[in-house]
């Protein structure tokens, strides 16, 4: 693992050094029909129409679709600073801290949205399950072995599936969408089955003062990615208790313009 300079990050090479300084144009539009884009038609229907031995095949697979061998170096970020290191080491990082957050707030049950096809599943303890927006995902994780369903963040009644005494979690799901107020008052509705809600995701933080930071939000802006997620949730204390909280944990996704935040909550 090496320590790189936020010049050495910001360089030639980084196609994003002129888009966040604004001398390149970009922009997208995050909306159902992206989603459906992106992510179903393009990255889960390429895994699902592949036939591998197990999950770690296909997330293997999966970063080899978007250019990256497990050898391969890349940028990985721990708050405000950044590091050089193989995919292979920063995704056995990023796994270890996801583990450790999250164990203290794991159920009997535990639900993920935006699952995928159910890899973060296999790597905490309980009686797992998740739902996803791609059917070519949850069809995928179905046949891995997953409790998988079809599931719509902007539709309140998909929330019905979740399980009483669940813990809910996301990890880079809800940064697809813009504004996440839907997302926690559906989750409000069904509070009675839920012991704890945590989130492993990106979003705009209006405090965010330094370059990275602002580079950060530049980079959310430009992606169409979450502006409120956590802005709203500790505005809510009216419905809600937040245990803990954390700014710019580390770049799980292996971008550290796309840090991930973590919160883990009660409704009250």
């Amino acid at each position: 693992m090496v320590s790189l300079s936020i010049n050495e990050f910001f360089n030639q090479d980084n196609p994003w050094t002129d888009r966040i300084l604004g001398n390149k144009e970009f922009s997208k539009k995050r909306d159902i029909s992206q989603i459906e884009r992106e992510y179903n038609l393009d990255k889960y229907k390429s895994l699902f129409d592949l036939e591998l031995p197990d999950m770690e095949a296909y997330k293997v697979k999966e970063f080899e679709q978007a250019g990256l061998g497990q050898d391969q170096d890349v940028r990985m970020s721990f708050k405000d600073e950044l590091f050089k290191m193989s995919l292979k080491r920063a995704r056995l990082i990023a796994y270890n801290i996801f583990v450790d957050m999250i164990t203290p707030y794991l159920s009997a049950n535990n639900c993920e949205l935006g699952c995928g096809y159910g890899f973060n599943l296999d790597l905490i303890k309980g009686n797992n399950y998740g739902g996803e927006y791609s059917k070519y995902a949850v069809d995928l994780g179905k046949r891995l072995g997953h409790d998988l369903v079809e599931f719509n963040y902007y539709n309140e009644a998909d929330y019905n599936f979740i399980k009483p005494g669940s813990t809910v979690f996301t990890v880079h799901s809800i940064e697809q969408m813009p504004d996440a107020k839907v997302i926690i008052d559906s989750l409000y509705k069904q509070k009675d089955k839920i012991n704890y809600v945590v989130h492993f995701d990106p979003s705009y933080l209006p405090h965010r003062s330094n370059f990275i930071g602002k580079a950060r939000n530049k980079y959310i802006e430009l992606n169409d990615y979450n502006r409120n997620l956590f802005s709203y949730i500790t505005s809510r204390t009216d419905i809600i208790e937040v245990v803990k909280l954390e700014y710019d944990v580390i770049s799980m996704q292996i971008n550290p313009l796309n840090s991930t935040n973590f919160i883990a909550y009660k409704f009250k």
